[in-house]
């Protein structure tokens, strides 16, 4: 049985759905609260997947995602990058993403922050649903060109530190998911979400645990269907099989 760990804070709120949606794709999950982890971090080797979700863990405070993100690069980045460079699959949604970028384990998995995720261009919390294409370079998303699904965020824009870093993401494939259209962040070059070298970490802004089924689209009575975001679980899980 593929095994998925659904990591939990303060503040984090997705993880009910998340999980829901893991286990319609085949997975068995648990979730684990963050200070199990960092006092037993060898917990990790029972999974296959690793998860963190979206919310607004420790209220943002300090910047979105940043608390934990410290958690994570001062106790746990050695444990996560055994964990890929051994196979396992690492997903971060929304707040999940910003961790993973502001503890150093997107792009690069080198412990060091080379870019950001920060107010949006408006200056609000942006929600509404976006469609996006894909680089089909991740794991998560194999098989994808295009999805439609949902975005609720105050910081979603992509702000590299310097120009040789943005051109290396781009340019090496690291930027795997893209806003088409609508751009609700005003990301750099539109990027909505980042894997690393091994296309086996993805992190991404919008949730595709919201966009389950057939009417989980606004517009399935006028034959726009839902269901996308269950497709990146499902590539997940067959990943192992």
């Amino acid at each position: 049985m593929v095994k998925a760990l659904i990591l939990r804070g303060p503040g984090t709120n997705c993880d009910v759905e998340t999980a829901h949606a893991l286990r319609i794709a085949g997975a068995n999950v648990e979730d684990v609260y963050i200070k199990k982890l960092m006092e037993s971090p060898e917990i990790l080797k029972d999974f296959n997947i690793f998860v963190i979700p979206g919310g607004f863990t420790y209220g943002d405070d300090l910047g979105a995602g940043k608390v934990m993100a410290i958690e994570i690069e001062k106790f746990l980045f050695d444990e996560l990058r055994g964990f890929v460079d051994k196979g396992g699959l690492v997903l971060g949604i929304c707040n999940g993403f910003q961790i993973l970028v502001k503890s150093g384990i997107l792009p690069f998995l080198d412990g060091k922050q080379h870019l950001t995720l920060t107010m949006n261009t408006r200056g609000m919390f942006i929600d509404t649903w976006i469609e996006l294409e894909t680089s089909n370079r991740c794991v998560f998303l194999k098989g994808i060109k295009n999805i439609s699904l949902p975005v609720a965020n105050a910081e979603g824009r992509v702000v590299f530190m310097d120009e040789k870093v943005q051109e290396k993401v781009v340019n090496e494939g690291y930027a795997c998911l893209f806003y088409r259209g609508f751009d609700p962040s005003g990301s750099a070059l539109h990027i909505a979400g980042m894997t690393d070298e091994t296309g086996r970490v993805l992190g991404m802004m919008p949730h595709p645990e919201r966009n389950m089924f057939r009417h989980s689209h606004p517009e399935w009575k006028r034959g726009r269907e839902g269901g996308d975001g269950l497709r990146i679980f499902i590539n997940a899980v067959e990943y192992f099989r």
